[in-house]
């Protein structure tokens, strides 16, 4: 597996634990494509933000190997694999009095070094970011005065500066509301299909995940339970299974793709024959 450069995220029998005795992540084989939208749901607790933490070399492997184009990850310079991979961990602060330009800027200290400050390729990607965020008007506001939606956006454009190939984003939706959580991953399907940026992502709404996932990857028991178009990886017996819930899968209308409604223990469906005709 790890010969293979094309790919370029990918895992050889990684386990993964906060502490000894408890493993979240089970010798895991897994291989992110390149150029997609890849999402990770799963039930709480699953593994799928520490899996992430460990694409980000946050969380050491207990044993295993992640590989970053065909490289062990751990064995590469830490600026090495900044240039290459970006993340957005969930719930980001930025220090009080921060403006939107300049946590932008951090998003170019991987591009630094003592011989070489502040350039004007490092100008021109802060400038891009801010622009293809659509936050230039906010450049010189500070983080805190700022909405859910639009600092979620700063945060994106400071991952975009650096100008990476990956982009990790661990829950980019979380606390916002639905028109913040559709505008962020807007934003992120057009930076995949405009500018090729391999995108993984943890999501916990499953319709939202099959509307902008090119690739699923449904998480259970410290394993992948299964993977592939959600076309082919939603279904009521995946949903039941992985999340203990009963449900019927339909067709987005807008989308055509896979949508859950699930069964609620408050509410009966009183009309069997209608439920067979949506079922079917």
């Amino acid at each position: 597996m790890r010969l293979n450069t094309s790919w370029p995220l990918n895992s050889e029998k990684l386990s993964l634990a906060y502490d000894s005795s408890d493993t979240v992540i089970d010798s895991l084989d897994l291989t992110i494509e390149s150029q997609k939208v890849t999402v990770l749901v799963g039930g709480n607790g699953c593994g799928k933000s520490t899996l992430l933490k460990s694409f980000a070399r946050l969380l050491k492997p207990i044993s295993g190997l992640i590989f970053l184009e065909g490289q062990n990850i751990n064995q590469l310079p830490g600026k090495g694999v900044a240039r290459k991979m970006a993340i957005l961990p969930q719930g980001p602060v930025a220090p009080e009095g921060l403006t939107v330009e300049q946590l932008v800027k951090q998003g170019r200290y991987p591009h630094q070094n003592w011989l070489q400050n502040w350039s004007k390729e490092d100008e021109y990607y802060v400038r891009k970011a801010l622009i293809d965020t659509n936050m230039t008007a906010y450049s010189d506001r500070p983080i805190e005065v700022l909405s859910g939606g639009q600092r979620q956006r700063a945060w994106i454009a400071m991952a975009l500066a650096q100008n990476t190939e990956i982009l990790l984003l661990d829950e980019p939706t979380t606390y916002l509301d639905l028109t913040y959580q559709i505008e962020i991953l807007d934003l992120l399907f057009e930076l995949n299909r405009e500018q090729k940026v391999t995108i993984v992502m943890v999501l916990h709404d499953l319709n939202l995940a099959c509307r902008y996932a090119d690739q699923l990857i449904a998480l259970k028991d410290g394993g992948v339970y299964c993977q592939g178009a959600p076309e082919k990886v939603l279904n009521a017996g995946m949903v039941e299974a992985v999340f203990g819930m009963r449900c019927h899968i339909a067709k987005d209308p807008l989308f055509g793709t896979p949508m859950c409604v699930p069964h609620g223990k408050g509410r009966v469906i009183v009309d069997e024959q209608a439920e067979q005709n949506h079922t079917a």
